[in-house]
Protein backbone atom coordinates (compact mmCIF):
# COMPACT_ATOMS: atom_id res chain seq x y z
CA UNK A 1 0.00 0.00 0.00
CA UNK A 2 1.53 3.57 -0.59
CA UNK A 3 0.92 5.54 1.98
CA UNK A 4 -2.78 7.72 1.82
CA UNK A 5 -3.90 5.12 -0.98
CA UNK A 6 -5.33 1.44 -1.10
CA UNK A 7 -4.19 -0.79 -4.24
CA UNK A 8 -6.55 -1.08 -6.80
CA UNK A 9 -5.65 -4.77 -7.43
CA UNK A 10 -2.85 -7.27 -6.14
CA UNK A 11 -0.92 -6.51 -8.89
CA UNK A 12 -1.02 -2.32 -8.36
CA UNK A 13 2.57 -1.48 -8.15
CA UNK A 14 4.54 0.65 -5.41
CA UNK A 15 6.79 2.23 -7.97
CA UNK A 16 6.14 5.76 -8.83
CA UNK A 17 5.31 6.74 -12.12
CA UNK A 18 8.57 8.93 -12.69
CA UNK A 19 10.66 5.90 -12.13
CA UNK A 20 8.28 3.91 -13.73
CA UNK A 21 8.72 5.78 -16.91
CA UNK A 22 12.34 6.36 -16.88
CA UNK A 23 12.67 1.87 -16.17
CA UNK A 24 10.70 1.88 -20.24
CA UNK A 25 12.85 4.56 -21.62
CA UNK A 26 10.27 6.33 -22.46
CA UNK A 27 10.91 9.53 -20.30
CA UNK A 28 8.07 12.25 -20.34
CA UNK A 29 6.33 10.87 -23.26
CA UNK A 30 3.38 11.21 -22.41
CA UNK A 31 0.24 13.28 -23.76
CA UNK A 32 -1.46 16.43 -22.75
CA UNK A 33 -4.28 14.05 -20.91
CA UNK A 34 -2.11 12.25 -18.73
CA UNK A 35 -2.40 8.79 -21.36
CA UNK A 36 0.40 7.25 -22.72
CA UNK A 37 0.88 7.92 -26.33
CA UNK A 38 0.26 4.54 -28.42
CA UNK A 39 -0.52 2.70 -25.67
CA UNK A 40 -3.65 0.16 -24.31
CA UNK A 41 -3.93 1.22 -21.04
CA UNK A 42 -5.84 4.13 -19.78
CA UNK A 43 -3.03 5.26 -16.88
CA UNK A 44 -0.19 3.98 -15.22
CA UNK A 45 -2.00 2.10 -12.80
CA UNK A 46 -4.15 0.22 -15.23
CA UNK A 47 -0.70 -0.92 -16.97
CA UNK A 48 1.13 -1.89 -13.91
CA UNK A 49 -1.95 -4.34 -12.64
CA UNK A 50 -1.75 -6.16 -16.20
CA UNK A 51 -0.73 -9.83 -15.66
CA UNK A 52 2.16 -9.09 -17.96
CA UNK A 53 3.86 -6.67 -15.34
CA UNK A 54 4.56 -9.99 -13.83
CA UNK A 55 7.46 -10.57 -15.77
CA UNK A 56 9.57 -7.77 -17.00
CA UNK A 57 11.35 -8.41 -20.78
CA UNK A 58 13.44 -5.76 -22.52
CA UNK A 59 10.86 -3.54 -24.48
CA UNK A 60 12.18 -5.70 -27.96
CA UNK A 61 11.12 -8.78 -26.93
CA UNK A 62 8.10 -10.16 -27.09
CA UNK A 63 6.68 -13.63 -26.07
CA UNK A 64 5.63 -16.32 -29.01
CA UNK A 65 3.62 -19.53 -29.05
CA UNK A 66 6.50 -21.27 -30.67
CA UNK A 67 10.12 -21.14 -30.31
CA UNK A 68 12.14 -19.75 -32.67
CA UNK A 69 13.96 -22.64 -33.81
CA UNK A 70 11.89 -25.60 -35.64
CA UNK A 71 11.41 -28.98 -33.13
CA UNK A 72 10.27 -32.30 -34.69
CA UNK A 73 8.46 -33.39 -31.68
CA UNK A 74 7.46 -36.53 -33.56
CA UNK A 75 10.76 -37.54 -33.87
CA UNK A 76 12.44 -36.17 -30.87
CA UNK A 77 14.92 -38.64 -28.98
CA UNK A 78 14.98 -38.62 -25.25
CA UNK A 79 18.95 -37.91 -24.24
CA UNK A 80 20.51 -41.01 -21.87
CA UNK A 81 21.49 -38.25 -19.89
CA UNK A 82 25.41 -38.60 -18.14
CA UNK A 83 26.23 -41.69 -19.94
CA UNK A 84 26.36 -40.12 -23.59
CA UNK A 85 27.99 -36.68 -22.26
CA UNK A 86 31.55 -35.52 -22.99
CA UNK A 87 32.29 -36.26 -19.89
CA UNK A 88 31.70 -40.18 -19.82
CA UNK A 89 34.89 -41.23 -21.55
CA UNK A 90 33.20 -44.38 -22.60
CA UNK A 91 30.46 -42.05 -25.09
CA UNK A 92 33.89 -41.60 -27.15
CA UNK A 93 34.23 -44.88 -28.41
CA UNK A 94 37.89 -44.81 -28.36
CA UNK A 95 38.19 -44.06 -24.45
CA UNK A 96 42.41 -43.57 -24.48
CA UNK A 97 41.42 -40.14 -27.05
CA UNK A 98 39.69 -38.81 -23.42
CA UNK A 99 42.56 -39.64 -21.59
CA UNK A 100 44.90 -38.04 -24.11
CA UNK A 101 42.66 -34.64 -23.78
CA UNK A 102 42.80 -34.38 -20.29
CA UNK A 103 46.07 -35.07 -20.16
CA UNK A 104 46.97 -32.64 -22.56
CA UNK A 105 45.18 -30.08 -20.55
CA UNK A 106 46.39 -30.96 -17.45
CA UNK A 107 50.14 -30.46 -19.42
CA UNK A 108 49.27 -27.45 -21.20
CA UNK A 109 47.79 -26.06 -17.66
CA UNK A 110 50.78 -27.06 -15.25
CA UNK A 111 53.10 -25.36 -18.09
CA UNK A 112 51.54 -22.23 -17.66
CA UNK A 113 51.09 -21.90 -14.02
CA UNK A 114 54.88 -22.74 -13.78
CA UNK A 115 55.58 -19.60 -16.13
CA UNK A 116 52.76 -17.51 -14.19
CA UNK A 117 51.36 -16.98 -17.45
CA UNK A 118 48.30 -14.09 -16.54
CA UNK A 119 44.77 -15.72 -16.06
CA UNK A 120 46.54 -19.48 -15.25
CA UNK A 121 48.95 -17.78 -12.02
CA UNK A 122 48.87 -20.38 -8.99
CA UNK A 123 46.34 -18.22 -7.06
CA UNK A 124 44.15 -17.79 -10.43
CA UNK A 125 44.42 -21.55 -10.75
CA UNK A 126 43.56 -21.86 -6.60
CA UNK A 127 40.83 -19.43 -7.06
CA UNK A 128 39.34 -21.58 -10.11
CA UNK A 129 39.47 -25.00 -8.35
CA UNK A 130 37.76 -23.14 -5.21
CA UNK A 131 35.12 -22.02 -7.43
CA UNK A 132 35.02 -25.29 -9.12
CA UNK A 133 34.68 -27.49 -6.54
CA UNK A 134 34.35 -26.21 -3.01
CA UNK A 135 30.75 -27.44 -2.98
CA UNK A 136 32.32 -30.48 -3.05
CA UNK A 137 34.61 -30.44 -0.26
CA UNK A 138 32.71 -31.61 2.49
CA UNK A 139 32.29 -34.72 1.15
CA UNK A 140 35.76 -34.92 0.03
CA UNK A 141 38.19 -33.86 3.97
CA UNK A 142 37.02 -34.10 7.76
CA UNK A 143 36.02 -31.33 9.81
CA UNK A 144 40.00 -30.22 10.31
CA UNK A 145 42.61 -30.69 7.28
CA UNK A 146 45.23 -29.85 6.11
CA UNK A 147 47.01 -29.81 2.72
CA UNK A 148 47.43 -33.61 1.74
CA UNK A 149 43.41 -34.26 1.91
CA UNK A 150 42.96 -36.27 -1.17
CA UNK A 151 39.97 -36.65 -3.43
CA UNK A 152 37.32 -39.63 -2.42
CA UNK A 153 39.08 -42.85 -4.33
CA UNK A 154 35.17 -43.67 -5.29
CA UNK A 155 35.08 -40.75 -7.64
CA UNK A 156 35.54 -41.26 -11.13
CA UNK A 157 38.05 -38.93 -11.79
CA UNK A 158 39.98 -38.80 -8.80
CA UNK A 159 42.37 -35.70 -9.92
CA UNK A 160 40.15 -32.35 -9.15
CA UNK A 161 42.31 -29.68 -7.51
CA UNK A 162 45.86 -29.23 -6.87
CA UNK A 163 48.63 -28.19 -5.08
CA UNK A 164 51.22 -26.45 -5.64
CA UNK A 165 53.24 -29.56 -5.19
CA UNK A 166 51.58 -31.23 -8.11
CA UNK A 167 52.77 -28.11 -10.89
CA UNK A 168 56.01 -28.34 -9.36
CA UNK A 169 56.33 -25.08 -8.22
CA UNK A 170 56.84 -24.00 -4.69
CA UNK A 171 53.63 -22.23 -2.51
CA UNK A 172 52.83 -18.82 -3.17
CA UNK A 173 54.94 -16.51 -1.35
CA UNK A 174 53.51 -12.76 -0.60
CA UNK A 175 53.99 -10.20 2.24
CA UNK A 176 51.39 -10.29 4.80
CA UNK A 177 49.57 -7.25 3.15
CA UNK A 178 49.63 -8.48 -0.22
CA UNK A 179 48.31 -11.79 1.01
CA UNK A 180 45.06 -9.99 3.37
CA UNK A 181 44.56 -8.17 0.12
CA UNK A 182 44.38 -11.08 -1.97
CA UNK A 183 41.97 -12.94 0.56
CA UNK A 184 39.43 -10.37 0.71
CA UNK A 185 39.53 -9.94 -3.24
CA UNK A 186 38.69 -14.26 -3.13
CA UNK A 187 36.76 -13.63 -0.30
CA UNK A 188 34.31 -11.41 -2.06
CA UNK A 189 33.93 -13.73 -4.86
CA UNK A 190 33.69 -16.59 -3.02
CA UNK A 191 30.71 -15.24 -0.72
CA UNK A 192 32.48 -13.13 1.79
CA UNK A 193 30.59 -9.61 2.06
CA UNK A 194 33.55 -8.34 3.87
CA UNK A 195 36.58 -9.81 5.65
CA UNK A 196 39.26 -9.34 8.54
CA UNK A 197 41.79 -11.15 9.90
CA UNK A 198 42.79 -12.20 13.85
CA UNK A 199 46.60 -13.21 14.75
CA UNK A 200 46.40 -16.08 17.33
CA UNK A 201 48.11 -15.11 20.45
CA UNK A 202 48.06 -15.83 24.33
CA UNK A 203 45.06 -13.44 24.49
CA UNK A 204 43.18 -14.17 21.19
CA UNK A 205 43.51 -18.45 21.64
CA UNK A 206 41.04 -17.60 24.38
CA UNK A 207 38.50 -17.14 21.67
CA UNK A 208 39.21 -20.76 19.81
CA UNK A 209 36.40 -23.69 21.74
CA UNK A 210 37.81 -25.61 24.63
CA UNK A 211 37.56 -28.53 22.23
CA UNK A 212 40.81 -27.02 19.68
CA UNK A 213 44.27 -27.77 21.55
CA UNK A 214 47.68 -26.81 20.17
CA UNK A 215 50.76 -29.45 19.90
CA UNK A 216 54.46 -29.16 18.38
CA UNK A 217 53.11 -30.89 15.70
CA UNK A 218 53.62 -30.18 11.36
CA UNK A 219 49.85 -30.41 10.22
CA UNK A 220 46.88 -29.98 12.34
CA UNK A 221 44.67 -33.00 12.90
CA UNK A 222 41.72 -34.70 14.59
CA UNK A 223 41.95 -36.88 17.56
CA UNK A 224 38.67 -38.38 18.07
CA UNK A 225 39.70 -40.87 20.94
CA UNK A 226 40.58 -37.79 23.13
CA UNK A 227 37.52 -35.12 21.60
CA UNK A 228 39.47 -32.73 20.34
CA UNK A 229 40.90 -31.10 17.18
CA UNK A 230 45.18 -30.56 17.33
CA UNK A 231 46.46 -26.92 15.71
CA UNK A 232 49.89 -27.05 15.25
CA UNK A 233 51.74 -24.43 17.82
CA UNK A 234 53.16 -22.27 15.09
CA UNK A 235 52.21 -19.10 13.46
CA UNK A 236 48.81 -19.00 12.84
CA UNK A 237 46.09 -16.53 11.75
CA UNK A 238 42.16 -16.30 12.02
CA UNK A 239 40.19 -15.27 8.83
CA UNK A 240 37.40 -13.78 9.62
CA UNK A 241 34.07 -13.72 6.88
CA UNK A 242 31.09 -11.65 7.21
CA UNK A 243 28.12 -14.11 5.79
CA UNK A 244 25.17 -11.89 4.17
CA UNK A 245 21.29 -12.55 5.16
CA UNK A 246 18.58 -12.10 3.76
CA UNK A 247 16.95 -8.63 3.67
CA UNK A 248 16.14 -8.30 7.47
CA UNK A 249 13.47 -5.55 7.21
CA UNK A 250 10.58 -8.00 8.72
CA UNK A 251 10.45 -9.24 11.93
CA UNK A 252 8.52 -12.75 11.06
CA UNK A 253 11.55 -14.89 9.41
CA UNK A 254 9.39 -17.58 8.67
CA UNK A 255 7.88 -15.05 5.80
CA UNK A 256 11.05 -15.16 4.47
CA UNK A 257 11.94 -19.13 4.76
CA UNK A 258 14.34 -18.93 7.28
CA UNK A 259 16.63 -16.46 6.24
CA UNK A 260 19.21 -17.29 8.94
CA UNK A 261 19.12 -21.21 7.41
CA UNK A 262 19.68 -19.66 4.22
CA UNK A 263 22.73 -18.00 5.25
CA UNK A 264 24.27 -20.84 6.86
CA UNK A 265 23.83 -22.73 3.51
CA UNK A 266 25.78 -20.27 1.79
CA UNK A 267 28.57 -19.95 4.65
CA UNK A 268 29.25 -23.92 4.61
CA UNK A 269 29.94 -23.43 0.44
CA UNK A 270 32.06 -20.29 1.27
CA UNK A 271 33.81 -22.34 3.95
CA UNK A 272 34.20 -25.28 1.76
CA UNK A 273 35.50 -22.81 -1.28
CA UNK A 274 38.06 -20.97 0.98
CA UNK A 275 39.41 -23.75 2.01
CA UNK A 276 39.94 -24.94 -1.05
CA UNK A 277 41.73 -21.92 -1.97
CA UNK A 278 44.19 -22.23 1.05
CA UNK A 279 44.96 -25.14 0.14
CA UNK A 280 45.59 -24.31 -3.60
CA UNK A 281 48.35 -21.83 -2.62
CA UNK A 282 49.44 -24.70 -0.63
CA UNK A 283 48.55 -23.50 3.14
CA UNK A 284 46.88 -25.39 5.85
CA UNK A 285 43.12 -24.45 7.05
CA UNK A 286 41.06 -25.47 9.74
CA UNK A 287 37.61 -25.29 10.22
CA UNK A 288 34.85 -26.41 7.61
CA UNK A 289 31.29 -25.66 7.68
CA UNK A 290 28.94 -23.64 10.43
CA UNK A 291 30.05 -25.26 13.27
CA UNK A 292 32.89 -23.40 13.38
CA UNK A 293 36.40 -23.44 15.94
CA UNK A 294 35.29 -20.44 18.41
CA UNK A 295 33.04 -17.23 19.41
CA UNK A 296 32.14 -16.07 16.30
CA UNK A 297 31.17 -12.34 18.38
CA UNK A 298 34.57 -12.59 19.89
CA UNK A 299 36.75 -12.96 16.34
CA UNK A 300 34.15 -10.81 14.54
CA UNK A 301 34.73 -7.56 16.85
CA UNK A 302 38.52 -8.34 17.16
CA UNK A 303 39.06 -8.76 14.03
CA UNK A 304 36.93 -5.14 13.31
CA UNK A 305 34.26 -6.54 11.46
CA UNK A 306 31.32 -5.85 13.94
CA UNK A 307 31.24 -4.07 17.48
CA UNK A 308 28.82 -5.64 20.63
CA UNK A 309 25.53 -4.67 20.32
CA UNK A 310 22.78 -5.15 23.50
CA UNK A 311 21.71 -8.37 22.48
CA UNK A 312 25.14 -9.95 22.76
CA UNK A 313 25.33 -10.13 18.84
CA UNK A 314 27.55 -8.34 16.18
CA UNK A 315 26.87 -4.86 15.02
CA UNK A 316 28.21 -3.94 11.88
CA UNK A 317 28.71 -0.16 10.30
CA UNK A 318 28.17 -1.03 6.78
CA UNK A 319 25.42 -4.24 7.44
CA UNK A 320 24.24 -3.61 10.84
CA UNK A 321 22.62 -6.72 11.91
CA UNK A 322 21.93 -7.93 8.75
CA UNK A 323 24.37 -11.19 8.38
CA UNK A 324 24.28 -14.31 10.21
CA UNK A 325 27.69 -14.81 11.13
CA UNK A 326 31.36 -14.65 11.36
CA UNK A 327 32.84 -17.34 9.72
CA UNK A 328 36.00 -18.59 10.81
CA UNK A 329 38.65 -20.44 9.08
CA UNK A 330 42.35 -21.17 10.85
CA UNK A 331 45.01 -21.01 8.48
CA UNK A 332 49.44 -20.78 8.16
CA UNK A 333 48.94 -18.19 5.39
CA UNK A 334 50.95 -14.96 7.27
CA UNK A 335 48.37 -12.15 6.97
CA UNK A 336 48.02 -8.03 8.42
CA UNK A 337 45.83 -8.63 11.14
CA UNK A 338 43.10 -6.22 11.28
CA UNK A 339 41.97 -3.80 14.01
CA UNK A 340 38.39 -3.40 16.24
CA UNK A 341 36.72 -1.03 15.17
CA UNK A 342 34.79 2.23 16.96
CA UNK A 343 31.84 3.63 15.60
CA UNK A 344 30.06 4.28 18.39
CA UNK A 345 27.82 1.38 18.14
CA UNK A 346 28.10 0.29 21.61
CA UNK A 347 27.76 3.71 22.91
CA UNK A 348 24.20 4.19 20.67
CA UNK A 349 23.11 0.61 22.60
CA UNK A 350 23.30 2.05 25.88
CA UNK A 351 20.64 4.53 24.54
CA UNK A 352 18.89 2.79 22.04
CA UNK A 353 17.02 -0.57 23.58
CA UNK A 354 15.05 -0.78 20.74
CA UNK A 355 16.12 -4.71 20.55
CA UNK A 356 14.88 -5.10 24.42
CA UNK A 357 11.97 -3.07 23.86
CA UNK A 358 10.37 -5.10 21.32
CA UNK A 359 12.00 -9.01 22.23
CA UNK A 360 8.49 -10.75 22.82
CA UNK A 361 10.03 -13.12 25.33
CA UNK A 362 11.94 -10.68 27.59
CA UNK A 363 15.48 -12.07 27.39
CA UNK A 364 17.60 -8.66 26.12
CA UNK A 365 18.92 -6.68 29.05
CA UNK A 366 17.54 -3.27 29.45
CA UNK A 367 20.14 -2.02 31.93
CA UNK A 368 21.94 1.04 30.92
CA UNK A 369 25.06 0.20 31.23
CA UNK A 370 26.95 -2.96 30.43
CA UNK A 371 28.50 -4.85 32.84
CA UNK A 372 30.50 -7.89 34.13
CA UNK A 373 27.80 -10.20 35.38
CA UNK A 374 24.17 -9.04 36.03
CA UNK A 375 21.84 -10.79 34.04
CA UNK A 376 21.16 -14.47 35.35
CA UNK A 377 22.37 -16.21 32.38
CA UNK A 378 26.16 -15.25 32.84
CA UNK A 379 26.30 -17.93 35.31
CA UNK A 380 25.14 -20.53 33.27
CA UNK A 381 27.49 -22.52 31.04
CA UNK A 382 26.09 -21.50 27.62
CA UNK A 383 27.44 -18.32 28.66
CA UNK A 384 31.45 -17.68 28.32
CA UNK A 385 32.56 -15.02 30.52
CA UNK A 386 34.78 -12.44 30.05
CA UNK A 387 32.57 -9.73 28.43
CA UNK A 388 31.20 -6.57 29.86
CA UNK A 389 27.96 -6.50 28.31
CA UNK A 390 24.77 -7.09 28.35
CA UNK A 391 24.23 -11.02 28.94
CA UNK A 392 21.26 -12.15 27.02
CA UNK A 393 18.68 -14.66 28.82
CA UNK A 394 19.60 -17.31 25.95
CA UNK A 395 17.04 -20.08 27.34
CA UNK A 396 14.33 -17.50 27.13
CA UNK A 397 15.55 -16.58 23.76
CA UNK A 398 15.92 -20.05 22.46
CA UNK A 399 12.74 -21.82 24.38
CA UNK A 400 10.52 -18.63 22.39
CA UNK A 401 12.09 -19.16 19.25
CA UNK A 402 11.41 -22.85 19.38
CA UNK A 403 8.07 -22.94 21.04
CA UNK A 404 6.65 -19.20 20.34
CA UNK A 405 7.09 -17.74 16.68
CA UNK A 406 9.84 -19.85 14.80
CA UNK A 407 13.05 -18.46 14.30
CA UNK A 408 12.28 -15.18 16.21
CA UNK A 409 14.37 -12.48 14.72
CA UNK A 410 13.30 -9.16 15.80
CA UNK A 411 16.47 -8.18 17.51
CA UNK A 412 18.03 -8.16 14.20
CA UNK A 413 15.04 -6.44 12.45
CA UNK A 414 13.86 -4.01 14.48
CA UNK A 415 17.85 -2.46 14.76
CA UNK A 416 18.31 0.80 13.53
CA UNK A 417 21.58 -0.08 11.71
CA UNK A 418 19.92 -2.59 9.77
CA UNK A 419 17.96 -0.20 7.58
CA UNK A 420 20.95 0.65 5.76
CA UNK A 421 20.70 3.94 3.20
CA UNK A 422 16.88 3.59 2.81
CA UNK A 423 16.12 4.64 5.91
CA UNK A 424 17.05 6.79 8.71
CA UNK A 425 20.80 4.80 9.29
CA UNK A 426 22.08 6.43 6.04
CA UNK A 427 25.98 7.74 6.19
CA UNK A 428 25.35 11.15 7.93
CA UNK A 429 23.41 9.83 10.94
CA UNK A 430 25.87 7.02 11.28
CA UNK A 431 28.81 9.72 11.11
CA UNK A 432 27.59 11.91 14.08
CA UNK A 433 26.67 8.48 16.01
CA UNK A 434 30.33 7.64 15.79
CA UNK A 435 31.32 11.65 16.46
CA UNK A 436 28.22 12.82 18.44
CA UNK A 437 26.45 10.25 21.00
CA UNK A 438 24.46 13.26 22.41
CA UNK A 439 22.43 12.83 19.53
CA UNK A 440 21.80 9.02 19.77
CA UNK A 441 18.57 9.46 21.67
CA UNK A 442 17.12 11.92 18.94
CA UNK A 443 18.22 9.33 16.59
CA UNK A 444 16.60 6.58 17.77
CA UNK A 445 13.23 8.41 18.22
CA UNK A 446 13.64 9.19 14.82
CA UNK A 447 13.81 5.27 13.87
CA UNK A 448 10.00 5.26 15.84
CA UNK A 449 9.23 8.38 13.60
CA UNK A 450 9.71 6.72 10.44
CA UNK A 451 7.69 3.60 11.46
CA UNK A 452 10.45 1.10 11.60
CA UNK A 453 9.31 -1.32 14.14
CA UNK A 454 7.80 -4.96 14.04
CA UNK A 455 7.32 -5.55 10.38
CA UNK A 456 5.61 -8.45 9.09
CA UNK A 457 6.20 -9.76 5.78
CA UNK A 458 3.31 -11.05 4.93
CA UNK A 459 3.25 -9.38 1.22
CA UNK A 460 6.30 -11.41 -0.23
CA UNK A 461 4.41 -13.79 -1.99
CA UNK A 462 2.66 -10.54 -3.70
CA UNK A 463 5.47 -9.17 -4.86
CA UNK A 464 7.11 -9.15 -8.49
CA UNK A 465 9.42 -11.84 -8.82
CA UNK A 466 12.18 -9.12 -10.35
CA UNK A 467 11.42 -6.99 -7.42
CA UNK A 468 13.07 -9.29 -4.87
CA UNK A 469 16.79 -8.87 -4.90
CA UNK A 470 18.88 -12.14 -6.44
CA UNK A 471 19.25 -14.43 -3.26
CA UNK A 472 17.37 -12.03 -0.91
CA UNK A 473 20.35 -9.91 -0.27
CA UNK A 474 20.65 -6.28 -0.14
CA UNK A 475 22.33 -5.21 -3.58
CA UNK A 476 24.16 -2.09 -2.03
CA UNK A 477 25.56 -4.22 0.82
CA UNK A 478 26.09 -7.82 -0.25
Amino acid sequence: MIKGKMRKTQYHSTTSRRDFMKLLGLGSLMSGGGLLLGSPFKDLDEMMSSPAAERRLPAWVKEVDQPTVEIDWENMEIFPGFPATLFNPQSWGNPEEWMKIQAKNIEDTTQKVRENVPGYTLRDHALGDAQCWGWAISELATNWTGPDVQPNPHWEHPTMFYTPEDFGVPRYQGTPEENARMLRVAGRILGAADMGFVKLDEKTKKLLYGSVIFENVEKGYDDPNRHVSVLPDKDLWVICAVIPQMLNHYTDRMSWANSNTAAYSRASIYSNRMNVFLRGLGYQHYGSGTGSVGRAVGFGVMSGMAEYGRPGIMVSPQFGTNFRTVLLNVTDLPLAATKPIDAGITRFCRTCKKCAELCPSGAISMDDEPSWATWADSAQPWQAKGIKGWYIQAKKCYAYMLGGEPDCNRCQAVCPFSKFDQAVMHDLVRASISSTPALNSVIRKMDDVFGYGEQKGTDLWDKNPSDIPLFGLDPSRS
